[in-house]
């Protein structure tokens, strides 16, 4: 056999894929990172300012529930060891109740995973209403970029 053969050169694709198989499987993971959206959702419940869960519609005939976290803004937390950290948790959560009670369905645009703890993160409209960006206008929510978060102190 020839050392350029076409066979030789297919055994070598062969091994190489079959010795490499993380390749092809990095490419498909890859292509699922991500969901451009819309994905039509409606609304389960309001976990906090922050987190909703919804029931997705992906493709007709299907639904998914999930839980996602908006992306783009940090809330308190309900479980805060501070009163006031508590109380304005409750006001947050209040907030994207009222910006969002009013639609039988949101859109969940530029979905992703990531270390949400099983959420999955995401834009989400209400209507023409960009939802983050209204609860960073209420004053109830702060710009997040996904590092390191606020840890507020307890006030005396």
């Amino acid at each position: 056999m020839k050392p350029d053969s076409p066979f030789r050169c297919l055994l070598a694709l062969v091994t190489a894929l079959l010795c490499n198989p993380v390749t092809l499987t990095s490419a498909a993971d890859g292509q699922w990172r991500s969901v451009a959206g819309p994905v039509a959702a409606r609304i389960v419940r309001i976990i906090d300012g922050d987190t909703l869960e919804v029931e997705a519609h992906p493709w007709p005939g299907h639904s998914v529930r999930v839980s996602v976290r908006l992306r783009g803004i940090d809330t308190p937390e309900r479980r805060s060891q501070c009163a006031d950290q508590r109380a304005a948790a409750r006001l947050a959560r209040n907030e994207l109740e009222r910006l969002v009670r009013d639609f039988p369905t949101v859109e969940l645009i530029n979905v992703s995973g990531g270390k949400y703890y099983g959420r999955v993160l995401a834009d989400m409209k209400a209507g023409t209403r960009d939802v983050a960006a209204a609860m960073l206008a209420s004053g109830l929510a702060r710009p997040y970029d996904g590092g390191k978060r606020h840890k507020p102190q307890c006030a005396g």
